[in-house]
């Protein structure tokens, strides 16, 4: 069974270059539509419980149960990414991406049915196993599609993914909540992922040697760098990630990321009912803000990393990092009744969001290893990054308990130490990547010397 998910064998060359210029071009965009389209669609399976805490709430289930369903799911995740990514340096990613889909989706539609806590954490944790399915799978395709030089401005492209589902989230399913009620949220987009998966599967494509394609280095005319990635196997590239200090200094940055992320992403909507008095409608168009302006950062992330901060990568994170931090201070502190401001500064957090998570997301340790680990750096981070989720999940559930006041019958909750802990945890984040600095100036040392050598 499991010979069934390992990449086909080479073909046979193709020697005729309008045929392999064609046939390229069109795997290209079919691959990465698929992939944004499909991707996003995970996120919509996956997050439709940060938009239904409330009338989950108001049915009897408490913040810590529903912050023990998510934290379920993301260690889940965090587990599965980090073998996945492992697995898929030597899968056929066509076979695997839609799978995911697949079962995410018919979880959700079998939850449409439940009101029991431990059918949603169990469920809900299965979801993860798939969820882990998606995303360090996408990543080695783009690698193994795009030449070295092309990986981050179509990483950049891809990652709009996240914000098509967090922003078809935010608002398709607040408004099938008030329309049909909160179980509806969970069948009707499981249904119709359902049928996405099967078109996904259509048009994802095996790594380009199975089809009798050059390498994307190779057809990019890189062959130095094709040269490099031929030097190591498979497993010794995956070693010299596990091997490699500054990947786990990013997986370190990555737990940060998580935790604010999630903890706007999961929250944000009941954080914006409870403390700035919106109701459920205005709270999710608010918070799909932060997906939208997040696909406009992550798309002209490349550009502006490239362009602006002269490929300097990890300046341009650390700039972003203070981005971010000006958007969710914004976000706690602006008062209740300034829906405008509230929101200016919801999207200045999610376009701070956008870039980084190209970045600390995976983009940064992908750069340090072989192309031939892609899936291993992406598991590695994604480990460490789906922790952090799960502890933000914990975390913010216990303290919404703890922060639960009951006046003349009346439920409000202080979200003090809640955006403390969201705050701290960008802070930490931004300070974390300030070492990668002398990755690169060491990196750029090396590079000079073996030229210096040769000469």
């Amino acid at each position: 069974m499991f010979k069934w998910f390992l990449t086909n064998p080479d073909k046979p060359r193709i020697h005729d270059e309008e045929l392999v210029k064609k046939m390229y071009h069109s795997a290209r965009l079919q691959a990465v539509t698929a992939m944004i389209l499909g991707y996003g669609m995970y996120y919509v399976m996956r997050m439709t419980l940060g938009v239904a805490k409330k009338p989950m709430i108001e049915e009897g289930f408490t913040p810590t149960e529903l912050g023990a369903m998510g934290a379920g799911m993301m260690v889940a995740i965090a587990i599965g990414k980090c073998a996945n990514g492992f697995i898929a340096d030597h899968c056929n990613i066509k076979k695997i991406v839609p799978l995911g889909l697949l079962g995410a989706a018919i979880v959700n539609a079998i939850l449409g049915f439940s009101n029991a806590y431990w059918v949603f954490l169990a469920l809900w944790i299965v979801n993860g196993v798939f969820q882990s399915m998606g995303s360090a799978p996408c990543i080695v395709s783009l690698a193994q599609w795009f030449s070295k030089s092309q990986l981050a401005t179509y990483y950049g492209v891809f990652s709009i993914a996240h914000y098509v589902g967090e922003g078809a989230t935010y608002l398709g399913t607040a408004m099938i909540i008030v329309a049909f009620g909160w179980h509806a949220a969970f069948f009707l987009p499981g249904v119709a992922c359902i049928v996405l998966a099967f078109i996904m599967y259509r048009f994802m494509r095996d790594r380009p040697e199975s089809y009798g394609l050059p390498s994307a280095n190779e057809f990019e005319g890189e062959i130095v760098q094709e040269q490099k990635e031929q030097e190591v196997s498979t497993k010794e590239a995956q070693m010299m990630v596990i091997k490699n200090p500054y990947v786990w200094l990013l997986a370190a940055a990555a737990i940060c990321l998580g935790i604010s992320r999630y903890s706007i992403s999961s929250w944000g909507v009941i954080f914006l009912q409870e403390a700035k008095g919106l109701d459920l409608v205005t709270a999710g168009s608010i918070m799909s803000l932060s997906p939208i302006l997040g696909g406009v950062g992550s798309f002209l992330s490349g550009i502006i990393s490239d362009k602006i901060f002269k490929s300097r990568h990890s300046v341009t994170t650390i700039v972003f990092g203070l981005v971010m931090l000006a958007g969710i201070i914004g976000v706690c502190f602006v008062p209740a009744g300034n829906t405008t401001l509230t929101a200016v500064c919801i999207a200045v957090f999610g376009f701070g969001l956008g870039v980084i998570l190209c970045f600390v997301g995976g983009l940064l340790a992908v750069d340090l290893c072989p192309r031939k680990a892609t899936g291993a750096a992406m598991g590695v981070i994604g480990l460490l990054a789906y922790g952090g989720a799960a502890l933000q999940d914990i975390v913010n559930g216990m303290l919404m308990d703890s922060a639960k006041v009951v006046v003349d019958g009346v439920t409000t909750y202080q979200f003090g130490t809640i955006t403390t802990f969201w705050i701290g945890s960008v802070v930490l984040m931004t300070l974390l990547i300030v070492p990668t600095l002398w990755a690169k100036k060491n990196r750029s040392e090396e590079v000079h010397e073996t030229h210096h050598a040769a000469a």
